[in-house]
């Protein structure tokens, strides 16, 4: 399969992009590489991109997401993002729970426009909680809202990353956008692990942790927080057999009053060191973050999106993309001379309601439908069961960094070989063969498109693309 291209908004240190392309392992599990990859990569903190550069083969760019040029951006499938979310975060308190009135709330709208200008197939947004109840509650609505206008189908649901492998307490939103109809029907959300599955603060601790001083609070510390035992958070010193509660990007600065959880090794408190934050958030050990100052990785990692849970999320999404293929030998045996045979056409009254078949011309094939020559059109080995072979009528060239022009009438769809083109070809490397005739020239100029199956192949109706006036006969 063709792998997937994507954006990546406000890109951090690369938790999100990490559970995308998958190909890594975790407590001793391994996460498959998904075909997906990321092409373009963007954040605003030089920090996070040092981290993020560490460890992939691509690279993330230093830029505010609104300094992007829209047009410059390379060709992507799907757009993705965690667009700020301290404005929206419950926790959040100076100023309070601003929203979207707050600048950084105001964000999203970068990603909105990106949406409405480039198309992809997909997009996925990560927030806090807390967004589902900002600004009384009408900050969410009017989110999804902007996602619908830009030509989405969009669905949302809180997960917790508890639930998918990874050993911290943390819910964030998931959203995520459809352009087709088709991808949002198969799309269904994660299915939550096995609890034998499910992993636990225990499993990430280091014992070495333990032995390192400038993780515990001094005895004057505690003992000053005693005075005050009220005002504790009892409960923040996390169980060993549970997940840990939520990290946060100021762990390195942790008190025995804040929202953070802590760590117990006897009577002693200590924070948790940047390697097991690192691994709460579920990044595997040799994912490094040594690229910046200590309290630059705390933040760096209280900031991610926890690898493995996108990684379940991308599981499913990626289900979307499995196309059952034609069986060549099956349909041959089926139809051993020809699946259709339409009528002879002779001018250019186009019947829109017919099928046509939008399908990539190979550079080495190209010269022959420049000049409209072509008289046979042969698909490749793979070839999607969804298209519908028994109600094609008219065949269109897509040519590669061109677009579609002309309109071809397909007069015999049958099985056949490449040798017949190709001699030195393998005879039984079957594929569908089109026997095609020229009928006009449909628009002005060529005319881009996105081709929606395997990026070659679209089945749909010559309504879609012959609204055009076209052109009179000579």
């Amino acid at each position: 399969m063709e792998k997937i291209k994507v954006a990546s908004l406000f890109c951090g240190c690369g938790g999100m992009d990490l559970g995308v392309i998958g190909g890594f392992s975790y407590l001793g599990k391994e996460y498959k590489e998904n075909p997906f990859e990321i092409v373009y990569a963007v954040d605003n903190d030089e920090y996070c991109t040092k981290i993020y550069n560490d460890n992939f083969t691509h690279k993330c760019e230093v830029k505010d997401v609104r300094d992007i040029k829209i047009g410059e951006m390379p060709q992507f499938d799907m757009l993705i993002g965690g667009f700020p979310c301290q404005s929206f975060s419950i926790s959040a308190q100076n100023p309070p729970r601003l929203g979207y009135k707050d600048e950084r709330g105001m964000l999203f709208f970068e990603m909105v426009k990106i949406l409405k200008e480039r198309q992809p197939r997909f997009f996925i947004a990560e927030n806090v909680k807390g967004i589902l109840s900002a600004n009384k509650g009408k900050a969410f609505p009017m989110i999804m809202k902007e996602f619908r206008d830009a030509g989405y189908i969009v669905v949302h649901k809180l997960l917790n990353a508890s639930e998918y492998g990874v050993p911290q307490k943390r819910e964030r939103v998931i959203i995520i956008g459809f352009r087709n109809e088709e991808d949002y029907l198969k799309f269904h959300y994660p299915i939550k692990v096995k609890t034998t599955d499910r992993k636990v603060l225990g499993d990430v601790i280091m014992e070495e942790s333990n032995h390192d001083e400038t993780l515990f609070f001094s005895d004057k510390a505690v003992a000053g927080m005693m005075t005050v035992r009220e005002k504790m958070n009892k409960g923040r010193a996390m169980s060993l057999t549970e997940p840990c509660n939520t990290i946060s990007a100021h762990l390195a600065k942790v008190s025995l009053n804040s929202t953070d959880p802590v760590f117990m090794v006897g009577e002693r408190y200590r924070r948790f060191s940047a390697r097991e934050a690192a691994r709460i958030q579920s990044f595997p050990d040799y994912f490094r973050f040594d690229a910046v100052s200590q309290i630059r990785q705390y933040k760096a990692i209280g900031n991610a999106v926890p690898p493995v849970m996108m990684w379940h999320i991308i599981h499913s999404l990626q289900k979307t993309l499995v196309i059952s293929q034609v069986d060549f030998a099956e349909i041959k045996g089926q139809y051993p001379v020809s699946i259709i045979e339409n009528k002879e056409i002779n001018n250019l009254n186009i019947d829109k309601t017919k099928n046509v078949l939008i399908s990539l011309v190979k550079e080495d094939n190209m010269e022959q439908y420049l000049d409209r020559s072509a008289k046979v059109y042969y698909t490749g080995k793979k070839f999607p069961s969804t298209v519908a072979l028994n109600k094609l009528y008219y065949f269109m060239p897509y040519m590669k960094r061109k677009g579609i022009r002309d309109l071809y009438f397909i007069k015999v769809a049958r099985v056949g070989t490449r040798k017949e083109g190709q001699p030195d070809e393998n005879k039984n490397d079957l594929r569908l063969v089109f026997e095609i005739d020229f009928v006009g020239q449909i628009f002005d100029d060529y005319k881009p498109i996105k081709l929606d199956i395997w990026r070659t192949f679209t089945d749909t109706t010559a309504v879609s693309y012959t609204h055009l006036t076209l052109p009179t006969k000579a």
